[in-house]
C-alpha cells in the first residue's frame, strides 16, 4: 500500500469537502471565506498533482503534468487577502495585482502543451528523475528556450515561491499586529477580535515553509536534483495534509470580527496632531479643528481620571473609548488624544492599568487573596484568565502567582 499516496488522497477530499462548506456556508465573512476557500482548494489541487504524479497518470496525459504548478504562487496572496478581509479593511481592483506572478507562469503549462506528446513525456522522463541521463537531458534542455530552460533546470519555481511566500507571511503577521493595535485604541478588550488564530495559522505556514526549504530545497543544495515521488520532497506536503484540518475548522467557527473603523467618528478616521501641536499652514482644516490646547488637555485627562476611578468603569469587561468619552463628557476624538497624546498610552493599556491595580489590591488583601484566579480575573473587568495574565505580566513584569508568592514571603 503506498502510504503517502493515501494521505494525499485524504487531503484531496477534506480539502475538496472543507472549501466547499467555507464558500457556500452563510457568514458575515462571505469575502474573507471566499478568500480562505481558494487557499484551501489550491493546497488540495497542490495533493491532487502529486498523487496524480505518483500513480503515473500524466504518462498517458503529459499535456496536463504542469497545469496546476502556478497555483502555487497564488498561496501567498490568498492567505494575506484574507488578513486583509478579516481586519475590516476595504478590498479593491488593485489587489488583483497580487496574482501577477501565478498568471504570468501559466504561460508555462500553455507553452509546453504545445510541444509533441513523446516531446512532454522525455520532458517528464528527464525533469521528475534523478537525472542520471545526461544524454536525455541534452535532448530536452536543447529543445526548450534559455529561459525555461534556466528556470526548470534549476528547479527556480520552488525557490520563487519560498521567497513570496515568506514575504506574504510576514506581511500576514504585519496585518494582524496593525488590527490588534488599532482594537487597542478604542476597546478595552480584544478577545475573539484580535485574529490571533491567523497568527497560529501563519507560523504553521512559516512552519511548512521551513519544512519546504530542508526536505525539498535541500536535496537540490546536496545533490542537485530530487526523485519526485521520494519522502522526502513530499514531506512539507505531508505536514499541510494534517495542518489542512485545522486552517479549514479554525476559519468555519470565527466569530464576528468588531471593525474598529466603526467606533470611530469620521473626524477620526484620518491622524491628528498631538496635543498641543500648534497649526500650520500645510496642515488641514480638520487636523486644526481637532487640536487641543495644553491646559485643556491637562484639564480632560484629570477628567477622564476620575471619571474611570469613581464610576469604577474598568469593571466593565466591555467598555469601549466611545463609552468612556461618553462619561465623561467629552467628545470621542477629544478623548482618543489625551489618552494617546497626553497619556501617552492606548486605550486598552489606560483601562487594563486600574484593573491590574485593583486585582494587587485583592490579591494582597487577606479576605480576597485566595480568590481563584479565573474568579479574580473577571471580578476586575477582564473577560478571561488568559487576557489577565497577560496584561498582569505586561504591567507588573511577573505573573499573578507570582505576586501571590512574593506577598506570602512578605507576610
Amino acid at each position: 500500500m503506498d502510504l503517502i499516496g493515501f494521505l494525499y488522497g485524504l487531503g484531496i477530499l477534506h480539502g475538496a469537502i472543507l472549501a466547499g462548506i467555507l464558500f457556500f456556508m452563510r457568514s458575515e465573512h462571505r469575502v474573507a471565506n471566499a478568500f480562505i476557500a481558494a487557499l484551501v482548494a489550491c493546497i488540495a489541487i497542490r495533493f491532487l498533482n502529486n498523487w496524480l504524479v505518483r500513480n503515473g497518470v500524466y504518462i498517458n496525459n503529459p499535456q496536463w503534468s504542469l497545469l496546476s504548478s502556478p497555483l502555487d504562487f497564488a498561496w501567498g496572496p490568498l492567505l494575506y487577502l484574507y488578513a486583509y478581509s478579516m481586519s475590516g479593511r476595504k478590498l479593491g481592483a488593485k489587489h488583483v495585482l497580487h496574482f501577477i506572478p501565478c498568471l504570468l507562469l501559466f504561460s508555462a503549462p500553455i507553452t509546453f502543451a504545445l510541444y509533441p506528446r513523446d516531446q512532454q513525456l522525455e520532458f517528464l522522463s528527464y525533469f521528475w528523475s534523478n537525472r542520471e541521463n545526461q544524454e536525455l537531458g541534452e535532448i530536452v534542455l536543447g529543445r526548450m528556450p534559455i529561459f525555461w530552460r534556466t528556470w526548470m533546470d534549476m528547479h527556480l519555481q520552488g525557490s520563487f515561491f519560498s521567497i513570496q511566500f515568506g514575504i506574504y507571511c510576514y506581511l500576514v503577521l504585519r496585518q494582524v499586529q496593525k488590527h490588534r493595535l488599532s482594537l487597542e485604541r478604542h476597546f478595552s478588550f480584544t478577545e475573539q477580535m484580535d485574529l490571533r488564530w491567523l497568527r497560529t495559522l501563519t507560523f504553521v505556514c512559516v512552519l511548512f515553509l521551513i519544512l519546504f526549504l530542508v526536505f525539498n530545497r535541500g536535496g537540490l543544495v546536496l545533490f542537485g536534483h530530487f526523485e519526485i515521488t521520494a519522502l522526502s520532497p513530499n514531506t512539507p506536503f505531508l505536514f499541510l495534509v494534517v495542518a489542512i484540518y485545522g486552517i479549514g475548522i479554525a476559519a468555519l467557527y470565527q466569530p464576528p470580527i468588531r471593525d474598529a473603523q466603526e467606533h470611530t467618528p469620521k473626524e477620526e478616521s484620518t491622524a491628528i496632531p498631538e496635543v498641543g501641536q500648534a497649526p500650520t499652514e500645510s496642515a488641514p482644516a480638520k487636523y486644526v479643528r481637532s487640536s487641543i490646547k495644553l491646559e485643556d488637555a491637562q484639564r480632560y485627562k484629570i477628567r477622564l481620571m476620575e471619571t474611570m476611578q469613581e464610576k469604577k468603569l474598568y469593571l466593565d469587561c466591555d467598555l469601549t473609548l466611545r463609552d468612556l468619552a461618553a462619561e465623561a463628557g467629552l467628545s470621542y476624538h477629544q478623548t482618543s488624544q489625551v489618552i494617546n497624546g497626553q497619556m501617552n498610552q492606548r486605550f486598552f493599556s489606560f483601562v487594563n492599568n486600574y484593573r491590574i491595580g485593583l486585582a494587587k489590591e485583592l490579591l494582597a488583601d487577606p479576605k480576597t487573596r485566595k480568590m481563584a484566579i479565573v474568579d479574580l480575573a473577571v471580578e476586575v473587568g477582564f473577560k478571561s484568565k488568559s487576557s489577565f495574565y497577560d496584561a498582569f505580566k505586561k504591567v507588573t513584569q511577573i505573573t499573578p502567582t507570582q505576586f501571590k508568592k512574593e506577598l506570602e514571603t512578605l507576610i
